[in-house]
């Protein structure tokens, strides 16, 4: 037919004929590299302890739409591992940080470590960040300026990216990076709080 030797036709063919390939293949990928919340959760365990480990779950904004906030930011899961009732558990806390650079937000891991009581953080990795630079600034010697007992932390006032002294637990090492310290900060800021507030009850 002569209809389909024109030019014109003949680029809406191919056009079409890439758009179902394109959404097809996407559909595929789609299922293929689908990660469940489980497996998101799992993942996140393993790179804190090296192993899965069995949880019991106090907060998950995948499973209800509850989340815990505060000014510096919120908290979006929390997982028991460990029991409880035992006195000696583990807490671990997915907390976004607020007033990053750009007005952006770092999301840390944190695990408080409690033992006949006494709680305190021991260890604290990066899980993601928005509008933030130089991150890769902020190795483990930072973070690990967290590791302190959570309730002498909370009483002492909020953790601070705008330390002078260098030997201080808050001391910010990069320099031109403030506002990320300040979001890093402020994550493990919304942590102290919901554990002076709420100890480890279900939200």
């Amino acid at each position: 037919m002569e209809l389909f030797k024109k030019t014109w036709v003949k680029c809406i063919l191919v056009l079409t004929l890439i758009a179902v390939l394109s959404g097809g293949l996407l559909t595929i990928l789609n299922e293929v590299l689908y990660v469940s919340a489980a497996e998101r959760t799992d993942r996140a365990i393993k790179k804190i302890y090296g192993e899965v480990k069995e949880y019991s779950t106090l907060l998950d904004n995948d499973v209800s739409e509850k989340i815990y906030t505060s000014d510096k930011g919120e908290i979006t899961k929390i997982y028991v591992v460990g029991d409880a009732s035992a006195d000696n558990y583990d807490m671990l806390f997915k907390s976004t940080g607020y007033n990053g650079y750009k007005n952006g937000t770092i999301t840390l891991w944190t695990k408080v470590t409690f033992t006949d009581g006494e709680g305190a953080i021991t260890k604290v990795i990066l899980e993601s960040f928005t509008k933030q630079t130089l991150m890769s600034k902020f190795n483990d010697s930072f973070y690990q300026g967290f590791y302190v007992d959570v309730t002498e932390a909370y009483q002492n006032g909020d953790f601070s990216a705008m330390a002078e002294d260098k030997g201080s637990q808050n001391y910010n090492p990069v320099s031109g990076a403030t506002y990320s310290a300040t979001a890093s900060c402020n994550a493990i800021n919304v942590v102290l709080k919901c554990i002076a507030e709420r100890g480890w009850e279900s939200l």
